[in-house]
């Protein structure tokens, strides 16, 4: 009778094993989707971020500590054009570590997971985003979501909850759709070019 194999458990608290020379090699890619995502959502004045999809990736396909190091240059670099921008890398790095905790929970297997892995990464995104956008801008960014937070404080004269409100919006769409982007980019690398960590994270 042949000897049944226990699925792998995924380490997705070991710093060691997550910085393979492939983990290293994904960062610049994961800065660069960051980027991008924030580009396209300037460019056609989308009323969402997109600029947490390459944090994402490379969170689950490498583990979420070689994530926040992705979502901190990210940040780190944004702050050179958009000072001080910085205080979101709090947020990049807290997306993901919750994107690779669930990845090694299974929660990147199937589409339909990712996108409770993006409601997930909301709750955090706005705890941690709305005291930053309220206390560092004043409530306004300069992303086309001012449009909204503009209402909000026409309505109700308080910066916070302007915030808060624009964020329960806006962040859900925004972070669904990371998330399951994330998930398409991660599952179309061939299992060969993959760390160790997004084998066994993403569908074969």
């Amino acid at each position: 009778m042949a000897e049944q194999v226990q699925p792998r458990r995924l380490d997705w608290w070991s710093i060691s094993a997550q910085f393979t020379t492939r983990a290293w090699v994904l960062i610049p890619l994961g800065v660069g989707l960051n980027f991008v995502g924030d580009f396209i959502a300037k460019l056609f004045r989308l009323p969402v971020f997109l600029d947490v999809i390459g944090t994402i990736v490379i969170s689950v396909l490498a583990g979420p500590w070689v994530g926040a190091v992705t979502g901190t240059i990210s940040a780190v670099l944004n702050n050179l054009a958009n000072p001080p921008i910085w205080a979101y890398s709090l947020a990049q790095i807290a997306i993901a570590f919750v994107a690779g905790y669930m990845a090694s929970r299974g929660f990147f297997k199937t589409i339909w997971k990712a996108a409770i892995v993006g409601i997930a990464i909301t709750i955090v995104s706005i705890v941690i985003s709305a005291p930053i956008t309220a206390i560092l801008f004043g409530g306004l960014t300069g992303s086309p979501t001012d449009v909204l937070t503009g209402l909000f404080l026409a309505t109700t004269d308080n910066v916070v909850n302007s915030v808060i409100g624009t964020q329960a919006i806006v962040q859900p769409i925004d972070k669904i759709v990371s998330a399951v982007l994330a998930f398409l980019i991660g599952a179309s690398i061939p299992l060969r070019y993959r760390p160790p960590f997004g084998r066994e994270a993403l569908p074969d």
